[in-house]
């Protein structure tokens, strides 16, 4: 019998390993053939006609570079869109007032009808646009579908946001608000959420409170979490062009703004590299056609690594965010509802 030492095993196994290293240091892309896209028919009739009707994904031919540029982009006719605010707010049946928490503006917005059940019940609302669009009442519309559907006061935090204050102030401005909240009220009553930046705004808020032992809300429900700012996953490559989404020259100048110099695969501002060791229950939405897909995924991975409650929805058919389109979409309705069983199912009553 011929015994082979260690060193020699280890020599051998370094030779046979050495191809598999270099070939995944260099993996080859897949070419893709050429094809049309059909509008999905498992889709609702309405969302049929949006999708059918959005253009080519393209880069925009500018980005705004200050913070009144971006408020112009993201708000340009600001009456109509307080004429919007205000029909919604009838709809659902909400008050809305403007209110200073701990010195960062917001809007609170309370259910003229809340049930019992519900008094002591507080959702905190961060509102998405890449950390740079959203300010003031261009992003409420998702806070008053989800105070509507879940008949729960809600604040949504109108935080500062970049190139004038890059990371870490909008996370100091949720940090900030949560505190004075979570001071007054039982935490397991509290909830979180927020779509996109405001998904991803939730998870770096949450692995903040818990590294400074600051109460961890009861629920949270992250909607497409921007939680990787650099272009990692496979949904960046897979859903280019199908979602109107764009990464390079568009996303890409947003996350660059708010990291300021950051890498964008520092947990600080991707927190897909942070922990989730200590996470609450948490809701997770995206769609098949949404650009943020992997970036979902892969935050409802290390959830359930770390041992996490983690509820991960794909809505068929849909691009980024789409699940919020509108009132009358019969996609919305049904993410609403959904929303509105989980934070009643996992927060204190």
């Amino acid at each position: 019998m011929k015994f082979v030492s260690s060193a020699m095993l280890g020599a051998s196994l370094a030779t046979l390993l050495t191809p598999m290293v270099c070939a995944a240091q260099s993996l080859p892309t897949r070419s893709i053939p050429a094809h049309d896209l059909p509008v999905p028919t498992t889709a609702s009739p309405a969302m049929q006609k949006v999708i059918s009707l959005s253009g080519p994904s393209k880069a925009p031919a500018s980005v705004p570079t200050t913070n009144e540029g971006w408020n112009k982009r993201s708000n340009p006719n600001p009456a109509k869109k307080h004429q919007t605010v205000e029909m919604l707010l009838a709809r659902y049946k909400l008050a809305m007032r403007e209110e200073t928490i701990a010195g960062v503006h917001c809007y609170v917005l309370t259910p003229t009808d809340a049930p019992k059940t519900n008094h002591g019940r507080v959702l905190v609302h961060f509102h998405g646009g890449g950390y740079t669009s959203g300010a003031g009442e261009a992003a409420v519309g998702e806070a008053i579908f989800v105070a509507g559907a879940t008949r729960m006061k809600t604040i949504a935090v109108d935080y500062r946001m970049a190139p004038d204050f890059p990371y870490p102030v909008p996370v100091d401005d949720a940090i900030a608000v949560w505190k004075a909240v979570s001071a007054k009220m039982p935490a397991n009553k509290l909830g979180m959420f927020g779509t996109s930046a405001g998904g991803s705004l939730v998870l770096s808020a949450v692995q903040r409170a818990i590294t400074e032992r600051l109460p961890v809300p009861g629920a949270i429900m992250a909607g497409t979490p921007w939680s990787d700012l650099s272009e990692t996953g496979d949904s960046y490559f897979l859903n280019r062009y199908v979602d109107p989404m764009v990464y390079q020259d568009g996303l890409s100048i947003s996350a660059a703004q708010y990291a300021h110099g950051i890498d964008l695969k520092d947990p600080r501002v991707s927190p897909i590299y942070g922990s989730f060791t200590g996470f609450p229950p948490t809701l997770l939405l995206t769609g098949t056609r949404d650009l943020f897909l992997s970036n979902t995924i892969r935050v409802d991975r290390k959830l359930r690594d770390a041992g996490r409650h983690s509820e991960l929805i794909v809505y068929e058919g849909l691009s980024h965010g789409r699940y919020i389109a509108g009132p009358d979409f019969e996609e919305t309705k049904t993410a609403l509802k959904d929303i509105a069983t989980f934070f009643n199912s996992n927060l204190a009553k």
